[in-house]
C-alpha cells in the first residue's frame, strides 16, 4: 500500500495523485503530530514546495499547506 506522501517536485500525492497534502495525508498528519508540531512541519514543507513548484498566489499556498491546520 502506498502512503499518502508528497512526490517531489510535483507535490502531488504518491497514493492518489491529488495535490499534497490530500485529505488522507491531512488526517494522518493531524493524528500523528501535536497542533504546534503540525503547523511547524507544514510551514517547513511549504517553504520547500515554494522552491519546487511554479509561482502560485500566496493565498493558495497558505490554504493548501497551513489554513487547514487550524
Amino acid at each position: 500500500m502506498v502512503e499518502h506522501v508528497e512526490e517531489r517536485p510535483s507535490w502531488d500525492c504518491r497514493a492518489c495523485g491529488k495535490p499534497w497534502p490530500c485529505d488522507p495525508a491531512r488526517e494522518n498528519l493531524a493524528a500523528e503530530l501535536s497542533p504546534t508540531a503540525l503547523r511547524i512541519n507544514m510551514w517547513t514543507r511549504l517553504e520547500v514546495a515554494i522552491q519546487d513548484l511554479p509561482p502560485s498566489p500566496a493565498e493558495e499556498m497558505f490554504d493548501r499547506f497551513l489554513r487547514w491546520t487550524g
